[in-house]
């Protein structure tokens, strides 16, 4: 499938997403048949490895499928994006056990990269127990991963840079528990429920180590050899975009029909608004060309072959920052301008509120948290945080 494909199959699934829309809140999960739909059209499978019989879509690809599922709803967009993004650990997996997890090309794997779990060293594997946070769209998954601190028989192991060293534990999802805690303002339909296991054995080929939050490659395509915490910022902020892009959207039909009280013309003809509805406009390109811009150049760069600088990791993360930061800007100029209209649960102006100030809270894409690390390295210093 290529990039154009994939986008095609996406736009498809526009009239489903519609009908089925009202009921992600209420249910605060995807509904059977959107993921039935989403699986069958091979989008949760778009960054598997060739070998398996994947595209490894280049990642601006796959930004522009996230970017059109948001488009059509925040929590559709969401699912994909982690569901798809997830599945560039088949090329970090003894092949036998990528076929084993990711072999169907629909498989949802859910988790968290945050190392809230505890992973014992015993012969041929290792005993996990965790409580982790966050793991999306874990009721339609079939496999589980948890990411751990390695332990020894003297305690934690340290990496090679001295900090704790990590592995990432799968497990079939039957064998998770999940704790139903996905009660939250945006984003419901994502079923971001915890999960946890108890002293569960995990055999070695169904784990891999993670140095610096990026599993080594076992596949050979350049896909694999991303910087995962760098691609993963870039594919939040397209989710980001494409919510953004629906805002502007239900303005603009709410403005040509809506005459404001007291007005004799529609919110249209409002020259405030069209103000608003450019400057909005501005935030939503602006961002999204300096995020493909930064992504496609790294791309550029991993596949001929050169190292990835931090340099360039702190420019890429900081261009998925400035994205979601105009996104939540183009957004919020929408939502005002929308006026009591954007507080009705039948306006799309109000999930998109809601579904965007829910996306821009991760650490990954929060200007809180990210901008020092990222101006630090412009200096010419160390980042001061692992997961960079």
């Amino acid at each position: 499938m290529t990039g154009i494909d994939a986008l095609a199959t996406a736009r498809g699934l526009a009239p489903l997403v519609a009908a089925e829309r009202d009921r992600l809140d209420r249910e605060r999960r995807l509904p059977d048949a959107l993921v039935q739909a989403i699986g069958e059209a091979g989008l949760f499978g778009l960054w598997l490895p060739r070998a398996l019989g994947g595209p490894e879509l280049p990642p601006c690809r796959l930004l522009e499928v996230v970017e059109e599922l948001s488009r059509q709803d925040g929590s559709v967009g969401w699912c994909t994006a982690i569901a798809a993004g997830h599945g560039r650990f088949a090329g970090a997996l003894p092949i036998e056990t990528a076929c084993e997890v990711f072999g169907s090309g629909r498989t949802v794997l859910a988790g968290t990269l945050n190392p809230s779990g505890r992973a014992v060293t015993v012969p041929g594997g290792y005993r996990v127990s965790g409580h982790w946070t966050h793991g999306s769209v874990i009721d339609h998954s079939s496999w589980v991963y948890g990411n751990c601190v390695v332990h020894d028989a003297t305690g934690p192991r340290p990496g090679p840079d001295g900090t704790p060293s990590l592995r990432l534990c799968l497990f079939p999802r039957a064998q998770a528990e999940v704790i139903d805690t996905w009660h939250v303002g945006g984003l419901r339909g994502t079923g971001s429920h915890d999960f946890q296991v108890s002293d569960l054995f995990v055999p070695q080929d169904r784990t891999m180590p993670l140095s610096a939050f990026t599993p080594q490659p076992t596949q050979p395509g350049a896909l694999y050899a991303m910087p995962m915490p760098t691609v993963f910022s870039s594919i939040l902020a397209a989710i980001l975009l494409g919510i953004a892009r629906a805002a502007i959207d239900a303005l603009v039909a709410l403005a040509a029909g809506k005459t404001p009280a007291g007005s004799t013309a529609v919110l249209g003809e409002k020259v405030p608004v069209q103000a608003d509805l450019a400057r909005a406009e501005a935030r939503v390109r602006g961002g999204r060309a300096h995020l493909f811009e930064e992504l496609g150049s790294l791309w550029h760069e991993v596949q001929g072959g050169r190292e990835v600088t931090l340099q360039r990791r702190a420019l890429v993360r900081l261009a998925a920052c400035h994205a979601a930061h105009q996104a939540i800007e183009a957004v919020d100029l929408a939502y005002a301008a929308g006026g009591s209209s954007s507080i009705r649960e039948n306006n799309r102006l109000e999930r998109c509120f809601r579904d965007a100030h829910a996306a821009a809270q991760h650490f990954s894409i929060a200007q809180h948290g990210n901008l020092e690390p990222i101006g630090r390295v412009l200096f010419g210093l160390p980042p001061g945080m692992a997961r960079f």
